[in-house]
């Protein structure tokens, strides 16, 4: 997997796993070269031991004969010294003097030169060789000054590299396996942990999107502190929108029962004669049911029932184009609505009205010819587009557009709350109106959450 890509993942599981096998990994590979380490420099001071004691028991063994030559008074070539080409060599040289293992055969060690140290004659002690090589061979070799009679000899002894790198590299064999095994066991754990540390954040989620739907009013108190502020903070929210959307209704309710008696005077002013197909009445009647339902959001706010309902998108969108089409009959525009009948939002079924009312009349008032309606699914909301093929608007004008009392075109009729009114409603509901101008046209969308049959 591209770590990149991994690295750049939204999710905070994502991020926390990505991190943590990064850390392991890097561990586990720190950790292999430590312990190579310290396998190899056990090894090498082991076989530097075994060097250094084949030369104190060459030192010891040095003696000189009645005719003054330097020989060795007891015999040293036991295993390994006594194998030609094994590695394993030992040599003492000096003026008219060389000695060698049996091991050696007729080779000779040449060795890197240096200075001589009286300290070291004097100390006794044996002291890195210096690597060198004898018929293709890598010898790692230690070394050592001896005084025999008025000479002074210098005593090598040697052992192939491979001596040194053999069992560290054997022991490395064995150390991969087991600490991939060791990353891979953290790197689950590390999942493991992730996933259920991360819980209370997913039921959140999920209670969030409750509320959302109605079937939860607030967020209940989380399992785990770090997260009791922010439900608390949520739950705050939740009550200002609930106490907003009662402030709202309060006001239609306010303005409806203003409204109530000069609809209740038309409903009387019409009869057979003025009103044969009982059209009008018929409007009247729908208008003084928008006028019951604001009166009865009013009153139910008082009393705190504010409990959501929902309403099918498709029939009250029939119902408003009904209407609109009927009053713009003379502008001849051809209205597509495609919207599947299942869609459904949770926004009281009058609340839909106001919203998408202002919203179709606006549509509707600057349309040349054409009106498109459509809907998609988007998680747990709906958002609803509307399209007209009017003139639009440019980019500079959208948020005056949304303010209560503005006006684009002072030659059109309105009153330029519209647009304010239902952003208001549907900001109540948790949602929110987008304008995007198009060329040509405007292009309304209305994202309200959706009901739990979407879920």
């Amino acid at each position: 997997m591209n770590i990149s890509r991994l690295l750049q993942r939204s999710t905070i599981s994502g991020r926390l796993i990505a991190f943590s096998a990064i850390f392991v990994v890097a561990a586990i590979v720190v950790a292999s070269v430590v312990l190579w380490l310290i396998v190899a420099g056990v090894v090498r001071s082991q076989v530097d031991q075994r060097l250094d004691t084949q030369i104190q028991a060459l030192r010891s063994a040095i003696t000189t004969a009645p005719d003054g030559a330097v020989t060795l008074s007891i015999q040293l070539d036991g295993p390994p010294f006594d194998r030609p080409g094994s590695g394993w060599y030992w040599q003492v040289s000096g003026q008219s003097v060389r000695l060698t293992s049996r091991s050696l055969s007729n080779g000779t060690i040449e060795t890197p030169g240096h200075a001589f140290e009286w300290r070291q004659l004097f100390a006794g002690m044996p002291r890195p060789g210096g690597t060198t090589a004898l018929r293709g061979q890598a010898l790692h070799s230690r070394r050592a000054e001896a005084t025999v009679g008025d000479r002074i000899v210098t005593i090598t002894a040697t052992a192939p590299e491979t001596a040194l790198t053999s069992p560290a590299f054997r022991s490395l064999m064995w150390l991969l396996p087991v600490m991939a095994l060791l990353g891979g066991s953290l790197i689950a754990g590390t999942i493991l942990q992730v996933r259920f540390g991360l819980r209370p954040l997913r039921q959140m989620t999920a209670d969030i999107g409750s509320v959302l739907t109605g079937n939860r009013s607030t967020l209940p108190e989380p399992g785990v502190e770090e997260l009791r502020p922010v439900a608390t903070e949520i739950n705050r929210l939740i009550d200002q929108s609930a106490q907003r959307l009662a402030d709202t209704r309060v006001h239609f309710a306010n303005m409806a029962h203003g409204l109530k008696t000069p609809v209740a005077s038309m409903m009387l002013a019409l009869d057979d004669t003025n009103d044969p197909d009982k059209s009008m009445r018929k409007l009247i009647e729908r208008i003084d049911r928008r006028i019951q339902h604001h009166l009865a959001d009013g009153r139910k706010a008082t009393v705190g029932d504010m409990a959501r309902s929902t309403s099918t998108v498709r029939p009250h969108l029939k119902d408003l184009l009904f209407v609109l089409e009927r009053i713009y009959a003379h502008k001849h525009l051809s209205v597509e609505c495609n919207i599947d009948p299942s869609v459904v939002v949770g926004c009281a079924n009058e609340d839909f009205d106001e919203i998408f009312g202002n919203i179709l009349d606006n549509a509707f008032k600057w349309a040349n010819e054409t009106i498109r309606i459509c809907a998609r699914i988007e998680g747990s909301a709906v958002t609803i587009g509307i399209f007209d093929d009017g003139p639009g608007m440019p980019d500079s004008s959208i948020e005056d557009a949304l303010r209560p009392g503005f006006r684009l075109d002072e030659t059109v009729a309105g009153d330029g709350f519209g647009l304010s009114i239902s952003k208001e409603i549907v900001e109540l509901y948790g949602g929110s109106i987008e304008l995007a101008p198009m060329n040509p046209g405007l292009m309304v969308n209305v994202k309200l959450p959706g009901s739990q049959d979407l879920r």
